[in-house]
Protein backbone atom coordinates (compact mmCIF):
# COMPACT_ATOMS: atom_id res chain seq x y z
CA UNK A 1 0.00 0.00 0.00
CA UNK A 2 1.10 3.58 -0.64
CA UNK A 3 0.17 7.26 -0.72
CA UNK A 4 -0.28 9.56 -3.70
CA UNK A 5 1.69 12.80 -3.46
CA UNK A 6 0.77 15.61 -5.89
CA UNK A 7 3.06 18.47 -6.99
CA UNK A 8 1.92 21.40 -9.13
CA UNK A 9 4.24 23.98 -10.74
CA UNK A 10 2.54 27.16 -12.01
CA UNK A 11 3.91 30.17 -13.90
CA UNK A 12 4.13 31.74 -17.34
CA UNK A 13 5.97 30.64 -20.45
CA UNK A 14 9.70 31.29 -20.26
CA UNK A 15 9.97 30.90 -16.47
CA UNK A 16 11.09 27.27 -16.50
CA UNK A 17 7.85 25.61 -15.41
CA UNK A 18 8.27 22.72 -17.86
CA UNK A 19 11.89 22.14 -16.83
CA UNK A 20 11.00 21.94 -13.16
CA UNK A 21 8.19 19.54 -13.99
CA UNK A 22 10.59 17.36 -15.97
CA UNK A 23 13.09 17.30 -13.09
CA UNK A 24 10.40 16.33 -10.59
CA UNK A 25 9.08 13.55 -12.81
CA UNK A 26 12.58 12.28 -13.55
CA UNK A 27 13.20 12.21 -9.82
CA UNK A 28 10.10 10.08 -9.39
CA UNK A 29 11.36 7.59 -11.95
CA UNK A 30 14.75 7.23 -10.24
CA UNK A 31 13.77 7.28 -6.58
CA UNK A 32 13.59 3.91 -4.83
CA UNK A 33 10.90 5.27 -2.50
CA UNK A 34 8.50 6.11 -5.33
CA UNK A 35 6.64 3.17 -6.91
CA UNK A 36 5.14 5.07 -9.83
CA UNK A 37 5.10 8.60 -11.30
CA UNK A 38 2.90 10.37 -13.82
CA UNK A 39 2.63 14.00 -14.86
CA UNK A 40 2.17 16.44 -17.68
CA UNK A 41 2.28 20.11 -18.59
CA UNK A 42 -0.31 22.46 -20.04
CA UNK A 43 0.49 25.64 -21.95
CA UNK A 44 -1.54 28.77 -22.49
CA UNK A 45 -2.27 30.60 -25.73
CA UNK A 46 1.28 31.93 -25.93
CA UNK A 47 4.16 29.57 -25.26
CA UNK A 48 6.40 32.44 -24.20
CA UNK A 49 3.98 34.55 -22.17
CA UNK A 50 0.89 32.45 -21.54
CA UNK A 51 -0.13 30.37 -18.55
CA UNK A 52 1.90 27.20 -18.02
CA UNK A 53 1.48 24.45 -15.43
CA UNK A 54 3.31 21.18 -14.86
CA UNK A 55 2.44 18.27 -12.62
CA UNK A 56 4.29 15.40 -10.97
CA UNK A 57 2.24 12.76 -9.16
CA UNK A 58 4.03 10.18 -7.04
CA UNK A 59 2.93 6.88 -5.61
CA UNK A 60 5.07 6.84 -2.47
CA UNK A 61 5.84 4.00 -0.08
CA UNK A 62 3.66 4.50 2.99
CA UNK A 63 6.48 4.39 5.54
CA UNK A 64 7.13 8.14 5.21
CA UNK A 65 3.74 8.93 6.75
CA UNK A 66 1.56 7.62 9.55
CA UNK A 67 -1.44 7.94 7.22
CA UNK A 68 -1.74 5.14 4.69
CA UNK A 69 -4.10 6.02 1.85
CA UNK A 70 -4.00 2.41 0.68
CA UNK A 71 -3.24 3.01 -3.01
CA UNK A 72 -1.72 0.44 -5.38
CA UNK A 73 0.45 1.07 -8.48
CA UNK A 74 -2.52 0.75 -10.83
CA UNK A 75 -4.40 3.49 -8.95
CA UNK A 76 -2.06 6.21 -10.25
CA UNK A 77 -3.06 6.65 -13.89
CA UNK A 78 -4.10 10.24 -14.61
CA UNK A 79 -1.39 12.93 -14.86
CA UNK A 80 -3.93 15.55 -13.76
CA UNK A 81 -4.24 16.50 -10.10
CA UNK A 82 -7.77 16.31 -8.66
CA UNK A 83 -9.27 19.50 -7.25
CA UNK A 84 -8.16 20.37 -3.70
CA UNK A 85 -5.56 17.58 -3.84
CA UNK A 86 -2.17 19.28 -4.36
CA UNK A 87 0.33 18.51 -1.61
CA UNK A 88 2.94 20.96 -2.89
CA UNK A 89 2.58 24.00 -5.17
CA UNK A 90 5.61 25.76 -6.65
CA UNK A 91 4.27 29.15 -7.66
CA UNK A 92 6.74 30.89 -9.94
CA UNK A 93 4.40 33.84 -10.52
CA UNK A 94 1.74 35.16 -8.09
CA UNK A 95 -1.20 35.61 -10.47
CA UNK A 96 -0.64 32.26 -12.18
CA UNK A 97 -0.49 30.60 -8.78
CA UNK A 98 -3.79 32.08 -7.59
CA UNK A 99 -5.38 30.96 -10.87
CA UNK A 100 -4.73 27.41 -9.64
CA UNK A 101 -6.22 27.89 -6.20
CA UNK A 102 -8.76 25.12 -6.94
CA UNK A 103 -5.99 22.59 -6.24
CA UNK A 104 -5.18 24.02 -2.79
CA UNK A 105 -6.48 22.71 0.53
CA UNK A 106 -5.38 22.32 4.15
CA UNK A 107 -2.86 19.68 3.07
CA UNK A 108 -1.07 22.04 0.64
CA UNK A 109 2.33 23.67 1.09
CA UNK A 110 2.83 26.63 -1.24
CA UNK A 111 6.24 28.03 -2.21
CA UNK A 112 5.41 31.37 -3.84
CA UNK A 113 7.70 33.72 -5.77
CA UNK A 114 6.38 37.24 -5.17
CA UNK A 115 8.09 38.64 -8.26
CA UNK A 116 5.45 39.69 -10.81
CA UNK A 117 5.90 38.40 -14.34
CA UNK A 118 2.85 39.81 -16.04
CA UNK A 119 1.00 37.16 -18.07
CA UNK A 120 0.13 38.02 -21.65
CA UNK A 121 -3.61 38.36 -21.04
CA UNK A 122 -3.00 40.92 -18.29
CA UNK A 123 -0.72 42.98 -20.55
CA UNK A 124 -3.13 42.86 -23.49
CA UNK A 125 -6.17 43.45 -21.31
CA UNK A 126 -4.80 46.35 -19.28
CA UNK A 127 -6.64 48.95 -21.35
CA UNK A 128 -9.88 46.96 -20.98
CA UNK A 129 -9.92 47.35 -17.23
CA UNK A 130 -8.08 44.19 -16.19
CA UNK A 131 -5.93 44.73 -13.14
CA UNK A 132 -3.25 42.65 -11.48
CA UNK A 133 -4.54 41.68 -7.99
CA UNK A 134 -2.80 43.03 -4.92
CA UNK A 135 -0.13 40.68 -3.56
CA UNK A 136 -1.61 40.97 -0.06
CA UNK A 137 -4.97 39.77 -1.39
CA UNK A 138 -3.31 36.74 -3.03
CA UNK A 139 -1.44 35.89 0.18
CA UNK A 140 -4.58 36.28 2.30
CA UNK A 141 -6.46 33.81 0.10
CA UNK A 142 -3.71 31.22 0.32
CA UNK A 143 -3.19 31.65 4.04
CA UNK A 144 -6.92 31.13 4.60
CA UNK A 145 -7.01 27.70 2.97
CA UNK A 146 -3.47 26.28 2.66
CA UNK A 147 -1.47 24.38 5.25
CA UNK A 148 1.58 26.63 4.83
CA UNK A 149 2.66 29.44 2.52
CA UNK A 150 6.31 30.43 2.06
CA UNK A 151 6.37 33.65 0.07
CA UNK A 152 9.23 35.92 -0.90
CA UNK A 153 10.78 37.55 -3.95
CA UNK A 154 13.09 34.76 -5.08
CA UNK A 155 14.20 36.83 -8.10
CA UNK A 156 15.54 39.47 -5.72
CA UNK A 157 17.18 36.80 -3.57
CA UNK A 158 18.88 35.34 -6.63
CA UNK A 159 20.13 38.78 -7.68
CA UNK A 160 21.44 39.41 -4.18
CA UNK A 161 23.57 36.24 -4.20
CA UNK A 162 24.33 35.71 -7.90
CA UNK A 163 23.87 39.17 -9.54
CA UNK A 164 21.11 37.68 -11.74
CA UNK A 165 17.58 36.37 -11.31
CA UNK A 166 18.36 33.22 -13.35
CA UNK A 167 18.73 31.04 -10.27
CA UNK A 168 15.38 31.88 -8.66
CA UNK A 169 13.81 28.57 -9.70
CA UNK A 170 16.68 26.52 -8.30
CA UNK A 171 16.36 28.35 -4.99
CA UNK A 172 12.64 27.56 -4.99
CA UNK A 173 13.43 23.91 -5.71
CA UNK A 174 15.76 23.85 -2.71
CA UNK A 175 13.08 25.36 -0.44
CA UNK A 176 10.57 22.79 -1.67
CA UNK A 177 12.90 19.85 -1.07
CA UNK A 178 13.48 20.96 2.51
CA UNK A 179 9.74 21.17 3.12
CA UNK A 180 9.12 17.61 1.89
CA UNK A 181 12.48 16.07 2.73
CA UNK A 182 10.75 12.94 4.09
CA UNK A 183 10.22 11.69 0.53
CA UNK A 184 13.30 13.14 -1.13
CA UNK A 185 16.85 11.91 -1.48
CA UNK A 186 18.97 15.03 -1.50
CA UNK A 187 21.89 13.54 -3.42
CA UNK A 188 19.59 12.36 -6.22
CA UNK A 189 17.91 15.74 -6.61
CA UNK A 190 21.34 17.42 -6.64
CA UNK A 191 22.46 15.09 -9.44
CA UNK A 192 19.36 16.00 -11.45
CA UNK A 193 19.99 19.69 -10.80
CA UNK A 194 23.51 19.35 -12.24
CA UNK A 195 22.21 17.46 -15.28
CA UNK A 196 19.28 19.74 -16.12
CA UNK A 197 20.59 23.26 -15.53
CA UNK A 198 23.38 25.20 -17.17
CA UNK A 199 26.09 26.57 -14.84
CA UNK A 200 25.81 23.51 -12.56
CA UNK A 201 28.03 24.83 -9.76
CA UNK A 202 26.03 28.02 -9.34
CA UNK A 203 22.80 26.06 -9.48
CA UNK A 204 24.05 23.74 -6.75
CA UNK A 205 24.82 26.79 -4.61
CA UNK A 206 21.36 28.18 -5.38
CA UNK A 207 19.75 24.89 -4.39
CA UNK A 208 21.66 24.83 -1.08
CA UNK A 209 20.65 28.45 -0.48
CA UNK A 210 16.99 27.51 -0.79
CA UNK A 211 17.38 24.25 1.11
CA UNK A 212 18.91 26.07 4.09
CA UNK A 213 16.64 29.11 3.91
CA UNK A 214 14.45 27.93 6.74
Amino acid sequence: MANIYNILVAGVGGQGVVRLGNILREYGMKSSLIKNVVGTETRGVSQREGSVTATARYLVEDDFSTFDQGYEVEDLISPLIPMNDANLVLGLEPLETIRNIKYVSRQTIIILNLHKHYPRDVILGAEKGKKYPEIDDILNQFEAIANKTIARDFNALSKEHFKTSLFANTIILGVAMWEIKEIFNKELILDLTKENFKQPQKNLKAFELGYNLS
